[in-house]
């Protein structure tokens, strides 16, 4: 008996673990996609009859093995451009993992609350709070629960109304409709027909505007005028182009002359931090040894030197520059990387720099206006800019003149993260980008994977990782504003908006008096 009442109690927690486990299966990189439809359900089952608050803990231990399987490289970033041994790297690890599992340990304690206190269907209360707390908790490096289902393109389309907070909600959704299929039966209740058909004509509603929306957009693709680019992947990573600048550059432009002389592109895209320039100012033009003598346009990354307010700033920018070397625009990171490109406090306590003396000190850029490359406005960010929604929405506004870009760019460096599953995330996590905004993306990495995502979100043209390529495609250039980038995360407040809806309304239940069970009126006459 003792033996059985100790399995009972061990059982939830490895169902928590359980789940975390399917969870990062289920995601990009790993792209066990269809574990992702059911990656909640075993921590849906732990929590069941649990208290909220240990359902909260059962909930953490599910995210810290969710986000520890799926953030396994940050070891490699950290012992090799940080400089720390495996311990610490590890214990950084945890740490990350510990933060972002947050999400699912207060998910689970809610939902558990608000269930039981008001006993609301765990159908619709727990992918409201799942996706209030993807839209509103912090996190260094985001992540969707709906990015793992990039290869469902059917499926991934109503981005382009809801952003990528939608395809997390059917995720969690369909997670909940299983959980609470499998609960019905062991309590041998009749199956839920009514639930059952509301979830089928939900996702027979998705799949059908998804249909519908890529055939629209296929034709706007085709009628549109098109640009030819050429992406150049040497496959150095961070630590060559800091030792070998100048070999590497040479590299770059070599590569791009046999693009140059064979495809006649319209633009050659160069990834993030090729080159190093002091410049005098953002306009003029570039020394002659920067691009050579290629003939054609280039967008490139590069970290610039510029006098600013009477001090020298590094910037990590992309610059624009015309086929006469002559610079067209420029665009600064505005979302650094911590302990990559600054340390927080850093300027404060400037020691923390020689505690870690591959982080740059860079500064954060300001403009967010899009660059001009023949009458057209094209958008750029760098690195991982391309996961934050919000931050690409803000870009595609088209700055004070409001010229909405017709293309968007990215020029990232993934060697940071050594040859894992990190690329593959990051390339599926931008690729929503495309739908909610419908525009093609353009990414040019050191290593891999380099990429031209279709208006529809499709990897249509990649390379390999940790491969040396070039690759040349057409590109759209779309017109038009989708329902996501006028509105935002509207999703993501209504959810706020119910889920706090729900903690006022427990919280309500909670304060009411206990009344004493009514006496029946119907009294048992006593025989004569």
């Amino acid at each position: 008996m003792t033996n059985r009442i100790c399995l009972n109690n061990f059982l939830p927690w490895l169902a928590a673990a359980a789940g975390g486990v399917l969870a990062f299966l289920g995601y990009a990189g790993f792209d066990q996609f269809y574990l992702g439809w059911i990656c909640l359900v075993p921590v849906l089952w732990a929590i069941r009859h649990q208290s909220p608050a240990r359902a909260f803990f059962l909930g953490w231990v599910a995210g810290i093995v969710g986000h520890g399987g799926g953030f396994y490289w940050i070891i490699y970033m950290f012992e090799h451009f940080a400089g720390l041994s495996w311990p610490p790297a590890l214990a950084g690890l945890v740490l990350l993992a510990a933060a972002n599992g947050v999400v699912f340990a207060v998910w689970a304690g809610l939902t558990r609350l608000v269930t039981r206190q008001t006993g609301w269907s765990v159908l619709w209360v727990a992918p409201v709070i799942w996706t209030a707390l993807e839209k509103f908790w912090p996190e260094v490096f985001p992540n969707y629960l709906g990015a793992g289902q990039y290869p469902l393109t059917a499926l991934t389309q109503i981005a382009d109304v809801t952003g990528i907070l939608g395809v997390t909600f059917l995720v969690v959704y369909a997670n909940a409709f299983v959980y609470a299929i499998i609960e019905r039966r062991l309590n041998r209740q009749p199956f839920a027909w009514k639930p059952a058909a509301v979830f089928v004509a939900v996702f027979a509603i998705v799949l059908a505007y998804g249909a519908f929306r890529m055939a629209g957009i296929d034709r706007q693709a085709a009628e549109a005028e098109r640009l030819t680019v050429g992406l150049v992947q040497a496959n150095r990573g961070m630590g060559e182009k800091h030792l070998y600048r100048n070999q590497v550059v040479r590299e770059h432009q070599a590569m791009s002359r046999e693009i140059a002389f064979s495809r006649n592109p319209d633009l050659i895209v160069w990834p993030e931090n090729i080159q190093a320039a002091a410049l005098q100012s953002r306009t003029g033009q570039l020394p002659p040894e920067l691009l050579g003598d290629l003939g054609v346009p280039v967008l490139f990354g590069g970290i610039l030197q510029l006098d600013v307010a009477g001090e020298t700033r590094f910037y990590n920018s992309a610059v624009l520059a015309d086929e006469r070397g002559a610079i067209l625009g420029t665009y600064d990171k505005m979302v650094l990387v911590p302990l990559g490109e600054y340390i927080p406090f850093g300027d404060t306590f400037p020691v923390l720099y020689s505690w870690s003396p591959y982080t740059g000190r860079l500064w954060a850029g300001e403009n967010v206006e899009p660059l001009l490359f023949k009458s057209h406005a094209i958008s750029v960010n760098i690195c991982y800019e391309d996961i934050f929604p919000g931050q690409v929405r803000l870009l595609m506004k088209g700055g004070k003149e409001r010229r909405i870009p017709d293309v968007m760019f990215n020029l990232t460096d993934d060697s940071w993260y050594g040859d894992t599953v990190e690329p593959m995330e990051h390339l599926a996590l931008a690729s929503f980008r495309s739908i909610e905004h419908r525009r093609a993306l353009v990414r040019s990495t050191t290593t891999g994977i380099s990429a031209i995502v279709d208006p529809a979100g499709r990897l249509n043209l990649r390379t390999g990782q940790w491969t040396r390529e070039i690759l040349v495609g057409a590109v759209p250039l779309m017109k038009g504003r989708t329902f996501y980038a006028l509105t935002g995360d509207w999703l993501g407040w209504l959810c706020l908006v119910l889920a706090l809806g729900c903690i006022g309304r427990t919280w309500q239940l909670a304060r009411r008096p206990q009344r004493p069970p009514a006496k029946s009126k119907n009294k048992k006459r006593e025989r004569p």
